[in-house]
Parts: structure tokens; C-alpha cells; sequence
């Protein structure tokens, strides 16, 4: 599976690439800003895109309103993680599928993965 993580804490998002990468044999990009993520998302299009919340030029939620914009972004999946409580009404609304606070349970990933239809 194609993955983008979208992660402005550098640690963070080379461990969760890493992760993905290595214990779950993904192909994953990284990008830590919000129009990095636009462009790397355009570049890898992925299957499924991991996006903070807390991003320093544009936030989680409009990275997921762009996205969602784009041709074919209906069958992607969209998750929206933050260190702080998520917002469901919010995230819903800009197009995510899911809301998971940071640590992210990837069990619960994996399932919810299967579960959603493309």
C-alpha cells in the first residue's frame, strides 16, 4: 500500500515512516507541511494519506478539503491525527474518514483499513 504521512515534527514522522516502511512493508512518502503534503500526495498518490491537525502553514483540515477536491481523492482513505483532541464534526466535515489521537493504535488502523470501502 501506497501511504503519505503528513507530520511536521521531524522525529515523528521519520519514525512513522519508518514503521510503516520497515514492520509493515508499505511504500510511504513524508512531507511536513500542508503543501508539501498537496504536492508529494499529487507526486505518490497514495492509498492512504495519515495528515496532522497541527501543521505551520495550513492545517490538517484544509490539506483534507484539497485533497479531497482532487479527481479520483473519493476512493483514498483520509486519516487525521493530533496530539490533542480531534474534533470529529470538523474532521468529518473537511473530508476525513477517521480521527485518531497521537500515539496512533496502527492495530486499529489496520483494521479500520479493511473494514472501509475503496
Amino acid at each position: 500500500m501506497k501511504i503519505l504521512v503528513v507530520e511536521d515534527h521531524p522525529g515523528l514522522g521519520e519514525v512513522t515512516c519508518r514503521l510503516l516502511r520497515d514492520v509493515y512493508e508499505h511504500e510511504v512518502g513524508l512531507a511536513a507541511t500542508g503543501e508539501g503534503a498537496i504536492e508529494k500526495y499529487l507526486e505518490l498518490q497514495p492509498e492512504l494519506v495519515l495528515v496532522d491537525i497541527h501543521l505551520p502553514d495550513i492545517d490538517g483540515y484544509e490539506v483534507a478539503r484539497r485533497i479531497r477536491g482532487l479527481p479520483g481523492s473519493n476512493s483514498k482513505l483520509l486519516v487525521a491525527l493530533s496530539g490533542f483532541e480531534c474534533i470529529e464534526t470538523l474532521a468529518e466535515a473537511a473530508g476525513f474518514d477517521a480521527c485518531f489521537r497521537k500515539p496512533m493504535d496502527y492495530g486499529e488502523l489496520a483494521t479500520m483499513r479493511r473494514t472501509t470501502p475503496a
